[in-house]
């Protein structure tokens, strides 16, 4: 089995399909990825509509500003997001946010599927919801959050430039970059590795010293309370 960061950094996005069908088998395989997603409260706001049809996957590419190329990929799956879920457990901030996010989680499991297939895929954002919607008669109550085109490339992209790890990691807080010698040989999990050594050991310390104190502590306790009981057998003695 791939390791799932080479797979995560091995996946392209992908336009160019060959016209050779997905078996139903792998298309079920990558909308099972997506139901397993993190939802908030797991209430799994989500529904997945799969396009196979050529003429009703030309439609949806012009409702996709005209985006064509999509047309030609074995499948499209349209992921619809149930919002009125993420509004009746948590509000404004379920509809706008915890709704999208739980989606956009279930995306991204399903193009690591579809990679890890040997399929191709794209995730497409740009398109009219309501003709969308009208396409294929989705509720108004349902927004459609996302396509996603599935099939076999035809021209696999090169690499697209990533900013490094250093440039988007902060420490502890805003603003505090990880700076280390070690980062020129882009040695950037080494680096992180170190960081987090030396906090665990800080809290180690920590812990250690309270627990010493503690043992200090109850010693000093047992100690009064056996001067106590001898002061109290003295007294009896008299």
């Amino acid at each position: 089995m791939a390791d799932i960061l080479d797979l995560i950094k091995s996946r392209r996005t992908v336009k160019e399909f060959d016209l050779k069908p997905v078996s139903w088998e792998n298309v079920a395989r990558i909308i099972d990825a997506g139901r397993f997603a993190p939802s908030s409260g797991n209430i799994q706001n989500w529904k997945f509509v799969v396009v196979m049809d050529g003429s009703a996957k030309t439609n949806i590419a012009g409702v996709c500003y005209d985006q064509y190329e999509i047309s030609s990929a074995a499948a499209l799956i349209v992921v619809c997001n149930e919002v009125e879920k993420a509004q009746r457990y948590y509000g404004l901030r379920g509809e706008r946010l915890f709704s999208i996010q739980n989606c956009s989680a279930a995306i991204q499991n399903m193009l690591l599927e579809a990679h890890s297939l040997g399929l191709a895929s794209c995730w497409i954002g740009a398109f009219d919801e309501d003709e969308l919607r009208d396409l294929i008669g989705i509720p108004g109550e349902v927004r459609p959050q996302a396509i996603i085109a599935i099939g076999y490339s035809s021209k696999i992209p090169k690499a697209p430039p990533k900013y490094s790890l250093e440039m988007v990691t902060y420490l502890e807080s805003w603003g505090n970059k990880v700076k280390d010698s070690a980062s020129y040989g882009h040695e950037y999990a080494e680096i992180l590795s170190r960081k987090a050594g030396a906090v665990k050991d800080q809290v180690s310390s920590s812990v250690l010293k309270g627990v010493d104190k503690g043992k200090e502590l109850l010693a000093g306790l047992k100690k009064k309370a056996q001067e106590t009981k001898d002061d109290s057998k003295s007294d009896e003695e008299l």
